[in-house]
């Protein structure tokens, strides 16, 4: 486990120019060569109140059950009045830029990425690393396991921490909140030494 100033990381042992730019072909995809995910679904903006503090508006819950979200492309969300839609998106570098797939400056707002991580054994040890601007947290297989909630421009693998991913369907979870300006989020998956995971495969759908 990693602790950071208002943050925490937690290692789950027992849980085994930029557009939007539309999925890669297949069904099923893979990490990028250094280990980034860049095949996410993204459900976004949702407004979130002035001058509320953000630090606790990202301990609370956008959408029903966040931590427990298995989207599909196209499945719509109604969120105070508002109806969104999940949509695939292939990020054309390491992190995804919330702007730029809404095509539009979005501030005082969250939004979230999911993707589904198949393995067809337990791997264990899996170094998890993640930026966000601004604030972060990520639920693994239905599990709180990150939190930062100051803002902060983004640094790519700025916390890190290990999981274990189960045989079959993994799901991540990484819901970002703008206070002002940019908005984006990162994360990869590899091994101790730091390498791309090579045995896994990036899917977006349950």
């Amino acid at each position: 486990m990693i602790m950071k100033t208002r943050s925490y990381i937690l290692g789950l042992a027992s849980l085994c120019v930029l557009a939007m730019t539309p999925l890669r072909g297949a069904d099923t995809t893979t990490l990028d060569p250094e280990g980034y995910i860049r095949d996410w679904l993204v459900l976004a903006p949702i407004p979130l109140p002035e001058g509320a503090d953000a630090g606790e508006l990202l301990m609370r819950s956008q959408v029903p059950e966040e931590a427990k979200l298995k989207p599909k492309t196209g499945d719509a969300v109604t969120v105070n009045g508002r109806q969104l839609t999940w949509k695939a998106v292939t990020a054309p570098t390491n992190h995804l830029d919330f702007n730029a797939v809404l095509k539009s400056q979005n501030d005082q707002s969250a939004g979230f990425m999911v993707t589904y991580v198949e393995c067809d054994r337990e791997i264990p040890d899996v170094i998890i690393a993640v930026g966000s601007n601004d604030q972060g947290r990520i639920y693994f297989n239905g599990v709180d396991i990150y939190a930062f909630s100051e803002a902060r421009p983004l640094t790519l693998d700025a916390d890190k921490g290990k999981i274990t991913l189960k045989p079959g369907i993994n799901v991540l979870v990484f819901k970002v909140i703008n206070l002002q300006n940019s908005w984006q989020g990162a994360m990869r998956l590899t091994d101790r030494a730091g390498k791309a995971l090579t045995n896994v495969k990036i899917r977006l759908s349950p």
